[in-house]
């Protein structure tokens, strides 16, 4: 759970749905593990663009966080996206480098819950087979 926001980091629903997409699970657990390990270049691709006012570089790194958070279920980082992509869009970068850390510590407390929320996903999504 988030602490600021009661809401989980990761939403299962959302996993579930990928590895239901994808007809199996694995692809969905390497996804969140590749989501999770590219947690801090994502944000740091995006502080880069927001800081030197670039709105394609910033546009690319945000788009690219948010439509992987979506995919995982990390609603509050999708949300938070979704934000500082329309500051972006109405050239407003000072408010958007405002709302760095907020996504920031998103972002980190996903990678800090990493290990956890991976072997939950695994558990969840590759139930154990019946034993004859």
């Amino acid at each position: 759970m988030s602490e600021d926001t009661g809401t989980p980091a990761l939403e299962p629903c959302r996993l579930q749905t990928l590895a239901d997409d994808l007809g199996d699970s694995q692809p969905a657990l390497r996804f969140l593990s590749t989501y999770l390990s590219m947690l801090p270049g994502r944000i740091l691709r995006i502080s880069n663009g927001l800081c030197q006012h670039d709105a394609d570089a910033s546009m690319d790194a945000i788009l690219s966080l948010r439509i992987s958070s979506a995919m995982v279920g990390a609603l509050e980082t999708e949300d938070q996206c979704r934000a500082i992509e329309t500051m972006i869009k109405e050239d407003h970068f000072d408010w958007a480098v405002q709302a760095l850390p907020a996504l920031r510590n998103s972002t980190d407390r996903c990678f800090a819950a990493g290990p956890r929320l991976l072997g939950r996903a695994e558990t969840s999504l590759c139930p154990m087979p019946d034993l004859p």
